[in-house]
């Protein structure tokens, strides 16, 4: 087992990369829509701050404001260019839109630790009862 400093663990997190991700949503007409995104991984610190870019009252900020400050943040067309150019610009598509853009990133991201957590519960789970089938057999 290797020696564990911060710069290794940055590097073993992927901190400044970007993750590919598919996202879906419905069109005008009810039609799907898939289109690619990239996530860019970032520091708990760049989570924990995104709001700062609104320049309002922590007291007066919203669940809205967090998300949109997240997208704004996280959510790339490549990974030269923002999806977003303007944090006003994540009001500009639908809210099914920033719900898919939002999931994406939490999957990438997992903002609170519930995704690695719910994982391990299913795999121990599917272990324990293939191993449970097998012993019955």
């Amino acid at each position: 087992m290797a020696k564990l400093t911060l710069k290794s663990a940055q590097k073993a997190i992927g901190i400044g990369t970007f993750v590919k991700k598919t996202i879906k949503f419905r069109g005008a007409n009810g039609e799907e829509f898939e289109g690619e995104i990239f996530v860019k991984i970032v520091s708990h610190d760049v989570v924990a701050h995104a709001t700062d870019i609104w320049g309002i009252d922590k007291d007066k900020l919203t669940v809205d404001h967090y998300r949109k400050a997240l997208l704004f943040q996280l959510i790339h067309e490549d990974e030269k260019a923002k999806f977003f150019p303007k944090i006003t610009d994540t009001g500009s598509v639908s809210t099914e839109m920033i719900s898919a853009m939002y999931d994406a990133a939490d999957e990438v991201l997992d903002f609170a630790g519930k995704n690695w957590i719910l994982n391990q519960m299913k795999n121990s789970g599917a272990n324990s009862s293939s191993t449970e089938s097998a012993e019955e057999q």
